[in-house]
């Protein structure tokens, strides 16, 4: 059936597929392994094993023979992909949809993060209401769950965290149908890119989940689409500026993106900058009004959303004497990377070179978004030269990826790999965007760009069932 594909096409959809199996297998056999050495894959065995065994197998029928599949059911195939999923009606359906299953399937315990800590301090009679490290989240939350309190009679702040979890989720399927649209050049190609993100683990997050990360991840999706409507030349600068700076006050580990503001910057210092430069022609060097244009577009909403945070901060008398003293970052220790060469305080866990240290990153790659790093490298390994060298939108997508990943290589977790997988999980967004943009252009068939995303997808969406699953029953 793929004889006629050329070499790299073959190569790259066999080793994607034996990549989609390997995952698939490594689900079967992880009950063979105590969770703290493999608890990135441990959400499979809350499964029934019955259970565990035919979603396995669906997932592996599909990675093998799935185009076979499709082209089965090409006129319903063909009647799916007809249906424009970015016109607003069928984007307002499948919103919808999203928020049903979020809150059906909704998270029963407080086990990650400071979800308990979160419900004991905004509880009477202490009402945590300004924390830096989350200003415009907890401050959110706090004023919700008083809100709530008094007209439905919340006995405790965990209705409130559902409703914006939740809706955070909605908005996210919103803003993903419409990037979806921007960056894929035909249906199959949207579908791809839409299903990658729709996948990740990291969509747990919506499904009531009690923590300050929702929101912000949701504003990690909007920074990035409104980058890329200014890589298109839709939008000036200033408004995914405005975006990511606003995404900061929710959770400032989104700085870390801000090489990737600082890219579009310099993009943007560039006259007639699109999002993927002409072929043969020539850069024109930036001007100082240019750079002085693009510099403002930035300084200029960051200004006014830290002016607002401490504004807001300052009137709950807790300043930035506080950001100096009680919430100076860093958490327990005040450490903020991991260790280098020795342990020096509890909350530290390994060193940076330390088996440990690799163990918590790969098992916690495995949880939020077990194809994608490994499916890029592949990309990167076997069809590298079918990418575009000038594409901008691919250039971004690859810093706001890396520079992000970069946090979870260091970032010391107070509690751990495991308990804290939720403050790194938002980073597997702008990778899976990178990949749904990039595998299209690494394929140069359109049947195995099918066959590889029906195999990239089932692998994924199985394994995120099962930890979906998992956080439904109490524990």
């Amino acid at each position: 059936m793929y004889d006629a594909l050329s070499t790299t096409s073959r190569r790259l959809l066999r080793a994607l597929r034996l990549l989609a199996l390997l995952i698939i297998v490594l689900h079967l056999v992880a009950p063979l392994f105590p969770e703290s050495m493999v608890w990135g894959l441990w959400p499979a065995t809350y499964l029934p094993p019955a259970m565990r065994w035919l979603l396995s197998g669906i997932a592996a029928f599909l990675v093998l023979f799935g185009e076979v599949v499709w082209q089965r059911l090409s006129r319903v195939a063909a009647a799916v992909l007809s249906i424009r999923w970015s016109a607003p009606p069928a984007r307002l359906l499948l919103t919808v949809l999203a928020g049903c299953a979020f809150y059906l399937f909704r998270i029963q315990h407080l086990r990650w993060g400071d979800s308990k800590l979160l419900v004991k301090a905004l509880d009477d009679p202490y009402r945590l209401t300004y924390v830096w490290q989350a200003p415009f989240d907890v401050y959110l939350h706090a004023k919700g769950w008083q809100l709530g309190s008094r007209l439905f009679g919340w006995s405790d702040p965990i209705p409130i965290y559902t409703v914006l979890s939740v809706l955070a989720g909605m908005g996210f399927v919103w803003v993903l149908l419409g990037l979806a649209a921007r960056l894929g050049r035909n249906r199959t190609e949207r579908f791809l890119i839409a299903g990658l993100v729709a996948t990740l683990g990291t969509m747990q997050l919506f499904f009531g989940y009690i923590e300050n990360y929702p929101i912000m991840t949701l504003g990690v999706l909007i920074y990035a689409a409104l980058a890329v409507r200014h890589l298109q030349g839709d939008i000036p600068l200033v408004w995914p500026a405005l975006a990511l700076a606003l995404t900061h006050a929710f959770h400032p580990s989104t700085i870390a993106l801000a090489p990737s503001l600082l890219y579009l910057g310099l993009v943007s210092a560039r006259p007639g900058q699109a999002g993927i430069a002409t072929p043969g022609a020539t850069a024109q060097p930036a001007g100082p009004s240019h750079l002085a244009r693009a510099l403002g577009s930035i300084a200029i909403p960051y200004a006014i959303v830290f002016a607002s945070v401490v504004a807001l901060m300052t009137a709950g008398g807790h300043g930035l004497d506080a950001l100096a003293g009680v919430d100076f970052p860093g958490g327990g220790d005040r450490s903020w990377f991991v260790p280098v060469f020795r342990i020096t305080t509890e909350w530290q866990h390994y060193t940076m070179f330390s088996l440990g240290h690799l163990a918590d990153i790969v098992n916690q790659q495995l949880l939020v978004a077990p194809v994608v790093w490994p499916a890029l490298i592949l990309v990167a390994l076997l069809a590298r030269q079918r990418l575009a060298r000038g594409d901008r939108i691919g250039w971004f997508l690859a810093v706001m990826s890396i520079s992000y990943l970069l946090l979870t290589l260091v970032w010391n977790a107070d509690y751990g790999g495991q308990k804290d997988w939720d403050l790194f999980s938002p980073a597997a967004v702008p990778a899976a965007l990178l990949l749904g943009y990039v595998l299209p252009r690494a394929f140069g068939e359109h049947r195995a760009l099918r066959g590889a995303g029906l195999a990239l997808l089932a692998a994924q969406a199985a394994h995120t069932i099962a930890w979906i699953w998992q956080n439904t029953l109490p524990q």
